[in-house]
């Protein structure tokens, strides 16, 4: 079979609470300028273990409540979903679940005012 470029590359981790962020996975702050990005910031912040989970994971859960109030009337388990993988501790498919919505705030962000609920600005990391 043909390959292109070099494998991926293969980490070996050896103590069980090694904290690992893939650089595609990665949000650099710049680009944080949206309630689910600050989300997504924050929960990436709590993998790398630059956050606390005591204090991150209420303030994350207050802005679901917000995001929620946007997002029910385009899919009533976005939100929900959310909030479970954070609960159980699954962060980086919690990450992998806003990068999914993220598409559709873009969306929302950009119709015209007046037709749509607005996006709150969230209040995380």
């Amino acid at each position: 079979p043909l390959r292109w470029g070099r494998p991926p590359a293969r980490i070996r981790v050896v103590e069980g609470d090694a904290r690992v962020l893939r650089c595609r996975d990665a949000m650099h702050p710049s680009e944080v300028n949206t309630p689910l990005k600050q989300v997504y910031y924050a929960i990436q912040l709590l993998v790398t273990g630059d956050l606390k989970e005591d204090d991150t994971v209420p303030a994350i859960d207050a802005e679901c409540d917000r995001l929620e109030d946007v997002f029910s009337h385009i899919d009533a388990e976005l939100i929900p979903v959310l909030r479970s993988m954070i609960g159980r501790g699954n962060y980086y498919s919690a990450m992998c679940h806003l990068r999914q919505i993220m598409p559709i705030e873009a969306e929302l962000l950009a119709l015209p005012a007046g037709r749509s609920q607005p996006v709150p600005q969230a209040r995380v990391a």
